[in-house]
């Protein structure tokens, strides 16, 4: 934390002639004004309207820490007006700030806040920056390159431009001169000494033993920053002061073994290919000729210029090798240039190693967190890019686990239940694809899990609903996830739709929250707030943020069954499933989940142990296929098996031990219901609790002819017997294992395919025959043939003291009624009424004679009519036609 950026020192530690030397080139009224230097105003107004740049002088001290604290140093203008408002809004809260705060106070916090070029803010950090000592051992000479630097941090950057420095170093000491700070000896003396190349020495040195905070120093200090904001109500640059000053005693939770351990494995070349490539971060600035008009570039507008200019719409920041990446740089600024009319004022060219890697390892009993790796490569800077905290990425599979299977695991559900891997579409109608290609005929939950099956997760997830997923997996810690929001492109976006299940998200996450998440399965379903630091004691020993209790921190996110469940379903991943080069060497029993994202940009593992739960995330910091990778798997065996040597790990202990209300469930494979006796089942485990309590009612066996898919008679040639579940809700019926399309009809409908045209009922011209008949007591119409696709109704009259008992076509009851349609007619059918006296049981009916049939028949030929009222809900008949 000793090297940080910036450094504190209070007013009555800055030597005099620091205070003298940024007084005399900055504002040398300052003590006399009252925030604002009216003369100033007067001669920089008559510059300003003339060069329509309100930045040439007139701003005195007090101006400049409003200017860079409240208006990001005037970045955010674009315009004159925004400038010439901004520099009246500066003015205003000059006065008012002065009214509140001292002088001293004033200077000191512009001292210690202001930009000073290299990456540091304030004069300590500044003076080890340049010069590799503090401030008290400064000469006048080395103070004056320093307070020189403030009015173009970039331009008079004493390493990169001594000589534009110099320059602003000789103002400086003649300023001090005639406010006869000092003499003219001592100003002699100054311009005499060759101050440039004790700094070129000493970025020497430093550049030989560069040391920079590790990703973990700079999580504690952004960590400790946001406790103290939270805290105390501070602004950041309030937090940060207080860390870097407050004279705290921060114990921190890492591992330094560990976390050497994560170092050596991340950072070893034998894990990466041969042909490493680096990732271009760039920021450029411009100039326009007016001094005013600035044009910014990043990363973003560097790809859209190449993507246009190539018409690569993949063109991304992934370079062969750091001069290639340059070359690319440099060809941006000429087309810039070219396009602007404006000069070149500032750069940041940064490039790191591709691809890159994170990993992170916590105790999941603690919450402690015992190492980060924040990404591959040397480090070049504190509070820098933090892949492990600040990188937010699709996660791919490993939302399995946390938003389909425990969601349905929590709402009764066990890792018995199976459904189909079938074809299966989204709400939209996009396919579910499975990352193998086809199809497994079904899985249980635990299969799912073990082999990654996508359609498995994506049905369980519908079957939940995604928003009851979204809820469970909200628990867990997450900040990235999307309920909803309107982008700035006017579209809504959120995290709650199916795809949640494969970890499709708007953002992504972290690898510290997804760590914390499955950290929570191995705790037993209990979510642990992951921290840096068991205690902050401040300097008069008082303990002012306490961790060591985790209790304070903890919630209940799942059960402890479907936690046990979910670790015993990951640790087959490892020893059978998609995760076995995760497998450990040492023998210590793990479990996980495998992430992959659908494109291949992303590969995850999150395991655990008894011991630690850690995640590793691998790939490119712009999206490019990985193809088929299993490498990470193998960084995160090999750190987790150096860890258990060094521990001496016990390989017998378990994760979690099995809660009482753990019991083994067997239910029919086909519902999920407790099985019947002709049910193929499946066993696992279960809670106790939330057991199936519906028996399947049983499955009937049809047999269809695979020519038709219609019931099959002794004439078909190829069949098949098929199993028909039964919804007990619905009482929807479903052909198990059908390969194709079907409705309800099939139920019904009699295959013709293969029958003669005796056997379908039909006449000599091939037109089908309507038999009728009736027992004694009442009429029926008569026998007749009709054209093909015809419509024909049948009319049934009971005699007097008589009444209709029953009335079959083609051997099934259809009820009492007194009148029937048969639509669509392509085949014979036969319909029988049975009468009875009123109230007396009916005899059964003769064939059809001139005495008990009508001539009210009546036919048509429309191939489309609504049946009538007393006509069944399947159009009256029973055995449909092949071609309906």
């Amino acid at each position: 934390m000793i090297n940080s950026n910036r450094i504190y020192v209070y007013y009555e530690d800055i030597p005099q002639d620091m205070i003298n030397a940024f007084v005399a080139i900055e504002d040398e009224r300052f003590w006399s004004h009252n925030g604002i230097d009216i003369r100033g105003i007067i001669r920089a107004a008559v510059r300003g309207i003339k060069s329509r740049n309100f930045d040439e002088g007139a701003s005195t001290i007090t101006q400049q820490l409003i200017k860079n604290q409240v208006f990001n140093v005037g970045m955010d203008e674009t315009t004159f007006l925004q400038s010439l408002e901004r520099k009246i809004w500066e003015q205003s809260l000059a006065i008012e700030l002065e009214k509140k705060y001292t002088k001293k106070q004033i200077l000191e916090y512009y001292l210690n806040t202001i930009y000073l070029g290299n990456g540091v803010n304030g004069i300590e950090a500044a003076s080890e920056r340049y010069f590799g000592k503090a401030i008290n051992q400064l000469s006048i000479s080395e103070i004056s390159v320093i307070a020189g630097i403030t009015q173009n941090p970039y331009q008079f950057d004493p390493i990169i431009f001594p000589e534009y420095n110099a320059k602003r170093r000789k103002l400086v000491l003649k300023k001090m001169l005639d406010l006869k700070y000092i003499d003219k000896a001592t100003y002699d003396e100054c311009l005499n000494d060759n101050v440039y190349s004790r700094i070129q020495q000493v970025k020497k040195v430093r550049d030989d033993n560069a040391h920079y905070n590790t990703y973990f120093t700079d999580e504690i200090i952004k960590s400790l920053k946001d406790d103290f904001m939270e805290m105390y109500g501070m602004s950041e640059a309030e937090a940060y002061n207080e860390v870097y000053t407050g004279g705290y005693s921060i114990y921190s939770t890492q591992d330094k073994g560990i976390q050497a351990i994560c170092d050596k494995v991340v950072n070893d070349d034998e894990y990466y290919p041969d042909n490493t490539a680096v990732a271009l971060e760039y920021v450029l600035t411009l100039s326009a000729a007016d001094g005013m008009t600035k044009y910014n570039y990043d990363t973003y507008d560097l790809l859209s210029y190449f993507r246009e200019s190539t018409g690569d719409p993949y063109y991304n920041n992934i370079y062969s090798s750091k001069d290639t990446a340059r070359a690319a740089a440099n060809r941006f600024i000429e087309a810039m240039i070219d396009k602007t009319g404006a000069s070149f004022e500032a750069e940041d060219f940064t490039t790191s190693p591709q691809p890159q890697c994170t990993f992170v390892i916590m105790d999941q009993k603690t919450g402690y967190v015992k190492a980060i790796v924040g990404g591959r490569g040397e480090k070049t800077g504190n509070l820098t890019y933090d892949r492990a905290t600040m990188g937010t990425r699709q996660p791919g599979s490993t939302f399995k686990v946390l938003a389909a299977f425990m969601p349905y695991l929590e709402t009764g559900g066990n890792l018995a239940f199976t459904q189909k891997d079938e074809p299966y579409e989204y709400a939209d109608g996009t396919p579910v694809v499975n990352w193998y290609g086809g199809y497994y005929d079904k899985g249980s939950i635990r299969d799912g899990i073990r082999d990654s099956m996508n359609i498995i997760a994506v049905k369980t997830l519908t079957l939940i609903t995604p928003q009851v997923g979204f809820d469970y997996v909200n628990k867990l810690g997450f900040t990235t996830l999307v309920d909803e929001e309107l982008t700035s492109w006017g579209t809504v976006v959120s995290d709650i739709t199916q795809s949640l299940a494969l970890g499709g998200l708007t953002y992504g996450v972290t690898n510290y929250e997804i760590t914390a998440a499955y950290a929570a399965i191995a705790n037993g379903g209990v979510y642990t707030k992951p921290v840096l630091y068991s205690k902050v004691v401040d300097h008069d020993g008082n303990v002012v943020i306490d961790n060591t209790k985790p209790a304070n921190r903890q919630k209940r996110v799942m059960k402890a069954t479907t936690a046990w469940m979910l670790i015993d379903a990951m640790k087959d991943v490892v020893t059978s499933g998609t995760g076995t080069p995760a497998r450990l060497n040492s023998g210590c029993v793990a479990a996980g989940k495998t992430g992959t994202t659908s494109s291949t940009y992303d590969v995850w593992f999150c395991g655990m142990t008894a011991y630690y739960t850690a995640s590793i995330w691998w790939g490119y910091d712009s999206n490019v296929r990985l193809g088929d990778v299993i490498v990470h798997k193998t960084m995160w065996r090999d750190i987790m098996d150096k860890i258990a040597a060094r521990d001496n790990w016990d390989p017998e202990k378990d994760i979690m031990d099995k809660p009482e209300d753990i019991t083994q469930v067997t239910v029919c494979e086909l519902t999920g219901l407790l099985p019947s006796a002709d049910c193929p089942t499946r066993t696992d485990y279960g809670d106790i609790t939330a057991l199936p309590k519906e028996r399947c009612p049983g499955h009937e066996i049809i047999k269809l002819c695979l020519d038709s898919h219609k019931i099959a008679t002794e004439k078909c040639p190829n069949t098949k017997d098929f199993v028909v579940t039964t919804d007990i809700e619905t009482g929807k019926k479903t052909i198990q294992d059908a390969d194709f399309q079907y409705d309800d009809e099939i139920f019904t409908s009699i295959c013709d395919m293969h029958m003669s045209r005796e056997e379908l009922g039909l006449s000599d011209k091939g037109e089908p025959i309507i038999t009728t008949k009736a027992n004694e007591g009442g009429t029926i119409s008569q026998t007749t043939t009709v054209p093909m696709k015809a419509t024909v109704t049948v009319f049934i009259t009971p005699n007097a003291g008589y009444e209709i008992k029953d009335v079959k076509v083609d051997g099934q009851s259809v009820g009492p009624v007194s009148e029937y349609t048969l639509t669509n007619v392509t085949r014979g059918h036969t319909i029988e009424a049975i009468f009875g006296k009123i109230g007396e049981q009916p005899t059964e009916p003769e064939p059809s004679t001139e005495d008990t049939t009508e001539e009210s028949t009546e036919e048509t030929t429309e191939e489309t009519e609504e049946p009538s009222e007393d006509t069944s809900e399947e159009g009256g008949d029973p055995e449909q036609p092949a071609d309906q």
